[in-house]
């Protein structure tokens, strides 16, 4: 088990947020914060993210149990939880080995199923950078940029270089998570029969190609009860694209009547 670092806003149900691949909690503030007005938001850093304890291993089952760990730290009996990507499919796996402490799930574009990985070139990339000798960000950022074209995701990358005195270090646990990126880009073997049958929510950006029509059957053998919907001018990283109708789709999960396992 890792041990991790979170933060906790506002009132009302437990809702988890478990954030993606090369993500942080810090990904999440925009939204956890309209979402702490009708919710006890749980903003996570899963392992070799962000602040919390880094670990050799990454798998499915592993990170799940750090959540339901976390639940039990806190004194949690039942939880909402929302996951993007790789959080999403924590959070899957999560609702999966524990229904019953699963009140309402939402996941954000990702599905089920093995995905291609080109995530190698990006760990890379950011192993690469010269952090014995960079002296600003936009050292490390030039350094990335002859890699990684894309300022966004150069961005999104480059949130995880902290400064610690003069010199730079990466948030993320670089090693543990590349010789991990095999598992992350699958999903695990799951008994004959498990599935979750309580409220599910799918949500998938219209520009993105990571939930499809071809994965609701996969989807519906796990989940019965999901319901799938597309994001309109959004990519992958919806909630980024489209907060407020990512916002409405939570509020609409969490303020239905409540769900009785």
């Amino acid at each position: 088990m890792a041990t991790l670092s979170y933060e906790v806003l506002g009132t009302g149900e437990p809702l988890f947020i478990l954030h993606g691949l090369f993500g942080s909690r810090r990904n999440w503030m925009s939204l956890a914060k309209p979402l702490s007005e009708f919710a006890r938001v749980i903003d996570v850093d899963l392992r070799n993210h962000g602040d919390s304890e880094h670990a050799a291993t990454m798998s499915f089952p592993e990170m799940a149990e750090d959540v339901a760990q976390l639940a039990n730290r806190l004194g949690l009996e039942q939880v909402n939880i929302i996951g993007h990507s790789m959080g999403g499919k924590v959070a899957m796996v999560f609702a999966l080995k524990y229904p019953a402490r699963t009140r309402r799930l939402m996941v954000l574009d990702v599905a089920p199923v093995q995905y291609d990985s080109d995530f190698e070139r990006y760990i890379d990339a950011m192993r690469s950078v010269p952090l014995d000798r960079i002296r600003t960000r936009k050292e490390a950022e030039d350094h990335l940029a002859s890699t990684v074209s894309d300022m966004t995701l150069r961005q999104f990358l480059l949130h995880n270089l902290v400064r610690e005195g003069d010199r730079f270090r990466w948030r993320l646990n670089l090693q543990g998570i590349r010789g991990e990126l095999d598992r992350i880009a699958g999903f695990p073997p799951l008994a004959a029969g498990t599935s979750y049958a309580g409220p599910s929510v799918f949500l998938a950006g219209d520009r993105s190609e990571y939930l499809q029509p071809a994965h609701e059957p996969v989807i519906r053998h796990y989940f019965p009860a999901a319901e799938l919907s597309v994001v309109e001018n959004a990519g992958h990283w919806l909630h980024a694209d489209q907060p407020v109708a990512v916002l409405d789709g939570v509020r609409t999960l969490l303020l239905n009547p409540p769900y009785q396992p």
